[in-house]
């Protein structure tokens, strides 16, 4: 019993000095903890107000801010235990977030292909939210973003969750970017009759909608002759901030009164060739 005692107090005794020899380093560990905690909010909040000087996007923010926040957190532990004379499990440490990071990493590719989309399209964003965007064949009005998906709703009320690297990988059109638009619409009128008179009153019909921009002018143009017929274009341009992209309901009032138009002054249209 006597030679156990002795050899639990001879354990005792070596811990304590060892503990005695370590306090120096452990003093100084201790010091370089709390600087680095210091250091790492203030790189926090500096890389914080950086990102969102150029990307605008607080989603994005909030998750490269903790993703620099956890790289220099590990770091300093690293660099506290290698002072105290632990860097050996340090390495086993990154090693073995090195291999984890690995293995999620193939297990969740596509989930991490969004994420990686979300952060480039974060400081490069093509639309925001309430703009009217088309992709593979999708339209609507984007409603929601985050790093993984962006939510639009289309026009006939649906909603659609569309990945971000689908939005990347692909052509996107963006019909509300410029907060302008233009569109068109073809009619056919006979050849002997006043086919310029017909344009003029045509451009000043379209001119008489206050949603219609002076500025570019609205135009009636000469597209074809077909069949003793001639084709006529008029385009016209108008604000997405006063109109409903993609303007439809604007088209619709327009092309009547246009038609009234036609009606009242006998100026008949030729019926449509295949």
């Amino acid at each position: 019993m006597k030679k156990e005692f002795l050899i639990f107090s001879n354990q005792i005794e070596q811990i304590w000095l060892s503990f005695i020899h370590k306090i120096p380093a452990l003093i100084v560990a201790l010091l370089v903890l709390a600087i680095g905690v210091f250091v790492i909010k203030f790189t926090s909040s500096r890389v914080r107000k950086i990102i969102q000087e150029k990307a605008r996007d607080s989603i994005a923010t909030t998750f490269l801010v903790n993703i620099v926040s956890i790289i220099l957190t590990l770091f300093l532990i690293s660099i506290s235990l290698g002072i105290l004379g632990y860097g050996n499990i340090t390495d086993k440490i990154l090693a073995g977030t090195a291999i984890t990071t690995v293995i999620v990493g193939f297990a969740l590719k596509d989930i991490g292909e969004n994420f990686l989309a979300g952060i480039l399209m974060a400081f490069r964003r093509p639309f925001k939210i309430g703009d009217l965007i088309e992709v593979q064949k999708i339209r609507g009005r984007v409603k929601d973003l985050s790093l993984r998906e962006t939510n639009i709703q289309t026009l006939d009320g649906k909603d659609v969750f569309i990945p971000n690297s689908i939005i990347l990988k692909n052509p996107l059109e963006n019909y509300t970017y410029h907060q302008l638009l233009m569109s068109d619409f073809t009619i056919s009128v006979k050849m002997e009759q006043d086919v310029e008179k017909i344009m003029a009153d045509i451009v000043a019909i379209v001119n008489s909608f206050n949603q219609v921009e002076k500025m570019p002018k609205a135009s009636a143009l000469i597209t074809d002759f077909v069949d003793n017929t001639v084709k006529i274009r008029c385009s016209y341009w108008f604000k997405t901030t006063d109109v409903n992209a993609p303007g439809g309901g604007l088209r619709s009032e327009i092309l009547k009164k246009v038609l009234a138009y036609l009606k009242a002054n006998n100026i008949n249209i030729p019926p449509a060739t295949a």
